[in-house]
This record gives C-alpha cells, structure tokens and sequence, in this order.
C-alpha cells in the first residue's frame, strides 16, 4: 500500500515503487531551495547592509523572503507540484 511521500510524490517503502521517481522530485526541489533563497532573500539582505533599512520597505521585503518556504512547505505537502521539471 502507497503511502509514504518523498516531497509530493507517493511510493511504497516495501516494494520501492516509484522510489525513483519520488527521489528525483525531492533532489530537484533540494537543488532548487538555495537558488529561490538567493532570489527572494538577496533584496532584503542587500538592503540592509546598504544602510537604506526603512520599516515599510523592510515589512514588504521581508513578505517577499518568505515565498521560498511557502512554496516548498507546498511541494513536501504535494499541494503543488513543480511543473517546469517534471513529467506527469
């Protein structure tokens, strides 16, 4: 019976039944943590450290850092899947 997930993807932990499958996917959203942590996070941290820190622009870059653990809480709770990497 298929119940494990591995970020989003069912397998059997008996079998190994679309093991591969769910490995890949959670290699791929591995790969990708640190690129969408650069991404959304790199405005807030250069703004800080170029002293132009105001409350309003830190609240909504703050908001903006935050995407990348929404997104991923998503993915490990399969509610979305990365569609641009993999097959259906």
């Amino acid at each position: 019976m298929p119940t494990a997930t591995g970020m989003g993807k069912t397998y059997c932990p008996q079998c190994g039944w679309n093991r591969g499958e769910a490995e890949k996917q959670t290699r791929l959203v591995l790969r990708m943590l640190p690129v969408l942590v650069i991404v959304f996070d790199a405005p807030l941290i250069l703004w800080i450290f170029l002293g132009h820190a105001q409350i309003p622009e830190l609240a909504a870059l703050c908001a903006l850092s935050v995407v990348p653990a929404i997104l991923v809480a998503l993915v490990v709770r399969g509610k979305m899947r990365v569609p641009f990497f993999t097959r259906k």
